[in-house]
């Protein structure tokens, strides 16, 4: 169509405006065809100073090294040191000796916790629905835990909870149980009657855990977690576990070829559970798809429900880990807003890949883009894991105490 008479042409626009118009522009695909409109608009773009990419957590990887974005900040874990799992700004280590603790990578201040290989067990039986698990998930006692070597136990989720108490999952091969402590305890607290679960994520949540835990023929349920902490006890105890929301209520994948894997983050006083889908195009899976899909939802516990959510919203990003996840705080300008970050680092696939990535699921056109081409790592039994820094996490548990205070004290 003939540009009316008078009418100015777009290359004309203001710098201003267009500058405006370009820190706007929602997708990488839109920033990227920007300046091919002119010679104008392509000069803008140079002229054009955008806010300092929003800092990306620091990533642990396998071999003990970790490394930061955009500054690739590095640091290694001192000689003898293996690390096992993060939470926020904690490292959960141990040392050759089988001794554990956690380590704030920035601060360097430290705090004492229990081997891996060392658990009390009490008595007091754990309230639970009695037709909640099926039989043949069950296995009675939590001797299988009593192991001296650590490198056949697994955490598959760290809580720090407050100053005065952690919360782990412990596992040997696929099944799990939650462990207990108190900084500077010499064990483990473990409920000796309590059954042994699927349990793969945990997080601390207006006074309890909530965990994932995986039921045969359903998505993962939601279950909630009570905790008698007395002061004057040395031994935390669980005393009620509770399903919350059954996997069940969640929109079925229709693929037959799909896998799924799933966490559980909390943002903003809301819990969020992200489903991951993997596809393969053959039945010999020899073509797995690194991931075909992501999907959000929010739980209504009052409702006990999960709501699908479209968006993250234009201040948030999410971090996504076999290890730690977390939503975490951007620029509005940021192109990480309504993205998710996520780590090739899925162990559950029947075709392992040998060497992992980290990649980014943009929520606004569905499409995953590798970031941080630079970051590969090789295949180990302990997967990579992020990092948070204080004050980078969405409300970081203002509301449950989990990452404020000085811990290492």
């Amino acid at each position: 169509m003939a540009q009316a008479i008078g009418s100015p042409s777009w290359s004309d626009l203001p710098p201003e405006l267009l500058g405006l118009v370009f820190l706007l522009l929602p997708t990488r695909a839109d920033r990227a065809f920007f300046p091919a409109v002119c010679r104008a608009w392509c000069s803008t773009v140079r002229q054009c100073r955008l806010p300092p990419p929003s800092p990306v957590p620091w990533l642990m990887l396998p071999d003990g090294s970790a490394t930061s974005f955009p500054h690739r900040e590095t640091f290694q874990l001192p000689d003898g040191m293996r690390y096992h799992n993060s939470c926020g700004e904690w490292l959960l280590l141990s040392r050759n000796d089988g001794s554990c603790l956690l380590m704030n990578h920035l601060t360097k201040a430290t705090m004492p916790l229990p081997s891996l290989s060392s658990y009390s067990y009490y008595q007091e039986p754990v309230e639970a629905p009695e037709d909640y698990i099926p039989r043949y998930y069950r296995i009675r006692g939590n001797s299988w835990l009593d192991n001296k070597d650590i490198s056949n136990i697994s955490v598959r989720s760290l809580v720090v909870c407050s100053t005065r108490l952690v919360a782990a999952i412990v596992a040997v091969g696929p099944l799990g149980t939650i462990a207990l402590c108190r900084p500077g305890a010499t064990a483990w607290s473990v409920s000796a009657q309590d059954e042994c679960w699927w349990l793969s994520r945990m997080v601390f949540f207006q006074g309890k855990l909530y965990a994932l835990n995986r039921v045969a023929g359903h998505n993962d349920d939601l279950i909630a977690v009570d905790i008698v902490d007395e002061h004057d006890s040395d031994e935390p105890r669980v005393s009620r576990i509770e399903c919350v929301i059954e996997g069940a209520s969640l929109p079925s994948c229709l693929e037959l070829s799909t896998i799924r894997t799933h966490y559980l983050i909390e943002s903003n006083g809301t819990l969020l559970m992200i489903r991951r889908r993997f596809s393969h195009k053959s039945q010999d899976w020899s073509d797995v798809v690194c991931c075909s899909k992501f999907e959000v939802f929010e739980a209504d516990i009052e409702e006990h429900l999960w709501a699908e959510v479209r968006t993250l919203g234009t201040n948030q990003a999410l971090f996504l880990g076999q290890g730690s996840s977390s939503a975490v705080h951007v620029s509005p300008y940021d192109l990480s807003r309504n993205c998710i970050f996520f780590l090739d680092d899925c162990t559950n696939l029947l075709i392992e890949k040998t060497t992992k990535y980290c990649r980014v699921y943009d929520m606004k056109d569905e499409k995953i883009y590798s970031p941080l081409p630079m970051v590969s790592w090789k295949s180990e039994r302990v997967p990579a894991t992020w990092i948070f820094s204080q004050g980078e996490t969405c409300e970081a548990a203002n509301s449950t105490g989990g990452f404020t205070g000085n811990c290492g004290t």
